[in-house]
């Protein structure tokens, strides 16, 4: 979690609802909605530029701790969008082909309904087919993995991972 979260992302929000006033959805994968351009980390909100650094940060951590910081002689880039979510809004399942890495961070939840448990809730799917099969203690593998949304939560997995958000 962003560990100035609670101090950061009123701002946050705030810049990115007022950029979704701005200009039409950009969407992509959204079904209704708002989605930014790809230029969130271009933002001059000295929030962005903040949330920007640590996000940069939490994945040059990743690449070092998964491809070894010796092994590793290339530029990090980042590409980053907003996106607005309200209610009855999802994302369809899709994967980030030109990337190694994709994440999200949460700026603000909203109201959870209760009486949708995976309401709002990010899924990401094991795409090998045979996984499920693997018989390996704590059955790790081919299983959907759900993920509820928390305010200053950052979730990074392999962008070949299949994922979607569920209805907010």
């Amino acid at each position: 979690s962003f560990p100035r979260a609670d101090v950061v992302n009123p701002t946050l929000r705030e810049v990115i609802l007022e950029a979704a006033r701005s200009y039409p959805s950009q969407g992509r994968s959204n079904v209704g909605g708002w989605r930014s351009r790809n230029d969130l980390f271009h933002w001059e909100a000295p929030e962005v530029k903040e949330i920007g650094a640590w996000i940069m940060d939490c994945v040059r951590r990743i690449v070092e701790a998964t491809a070894a910081p010796e092994r590793f002689r290339g530029t990090i880039s980042v590409v980053g969008w907003a996106s607005v979510c309200r209610t009855g809004n999802y994302n369809v399942p899709h994967v980030h082909p030109d990337s190694a890495w994709s994440g999200v961070y949460y700026v603000d939840t909203g109201e959870p309904d209760e009486t949708m448990p995976l309401g709002s809730c990010l899924e990401l799917l094991d795409p090998r087919s045979a996984a499920g099969g693997v018989n390996t203690p704590g059955d790790p593998f081919g299983h959907p993995v759900q993920i509820s949304p928390r305010a200053g939560q950052l979730t990074v997995f392999p962008s070949w991972m299949t994922h979607w958000v569920h209805p907010h």
